[in-house]
């Protein structure tokens, strides 16, 4: 962690997104979004930026934006990889990478956006805010139970996720969401198909339990970030409520920064 980048205390704001497949991250994420425009707050998306692209933007690129809404794994470079052939389901041959593999993996993405983007986006610019849909969170919760075989400290060891407890996130919101609900929602999409290795009934009830586990939030509890949790059952307007509510309970500071 000695060459890792550390969050100061005139660091913007990094809200990070964590809950199994269709427990309902954009509908949380367009919450989030909602309530900081509604504080002056204007945002580059760098998920749209990456997918037409191909790249992850430099901060010159963003502009005079005060938000970035951003993903991970990311929509290019290593990210892209990751969707379309590291986690993506393929036809009678099985899975071709290990649970270490794909963690290696999303952790290099994961440094990639944090050392290009997260960082200098935020760094000496507290009114700034990033909304971002998935972490480090996902890979402490999926990869051990990919391969039974890791664990938590290993995991923490790869250069991506320790910069991300370095540079800590400011706020985790776990998204809590039955896993049989969360899966009749998974096959009633049309418009995004992942094809994911992980969209499995079995693997997601076990996957539903682990986000609750301190192998998951005991390193942001320790990293300083608070932690708050939305109920994902409830419906669109009553979890956009909610997470609106969670938000300014938590950054209750947020919108009276001025630049």
């Amino acid at each position: 962690m000695a060459d890792m980048i550390k969050r100061e205390k005139n660091d913007g704001l990094h809200a990070i997104i964590e809950g199994i497949d269709g427990s309902g991250k954009s509908t949380v994420l367009n919450a989030c979004r909602a309530w900081a425009e509604d504080r002056g707050v204007t945002f580059f998306n760098v998920i749209e930026f990456s997918e037409r692209e191909g790249r992850l933007p430099n901060v010159e690129e963003v502009g005079s934006a005060t938000g970035l809404i951003t993903a991970e794994p990311t929509f290019c470079w290593v990210g892209k990889a990751i969707r379309e052939e590291i986690i993506a389901k393929h036809d009678g041959d099985g899975q071709r990478y290990t649970g270490w593999e794909t963690a290696q993996a999303f952790a290099l993405d994961r440094l990639v956006q944090f050392r290009r983007l997260v960082i200098p986006f935020l760094q000496n610019h507290p009114e700034r805010i990033i909304f971002q849909d998935r972490g480090l969170g996902s890979s402490l919760a999926y990869q051990p139970l990919q391969d039974t075989s890791l664990t938590t400290e290993q995991l923490v060891e790869l250069p991506g996720n320790a910069q991300t407890l370095a540079f800590s996130p400011s706020l985790l919101i776990l998204i809590r969401a039955e896993a049989t609900a969360t899966m009749a929602r998974l096959a009633q999409r049309t418009e995004k198909q992942d094809k994911d290795i992980f969209e499995e009934p079995s693997f997601q009830q076990k996957l539903a339990q682990r986000y609750l586990s301190d192998d998951v939030l005991g390193h942001f509890k320790q990293a300083g970030t608070k932690i708050a949790e939305v109920d994902g059952n409830q419906g669109i307007d009553q979890v956009a409520s909610a997470v609106k509510s969670l938000l300014s309970q938590n950054l209750p500071d947020f919108g009276r920064i001025k630049t």
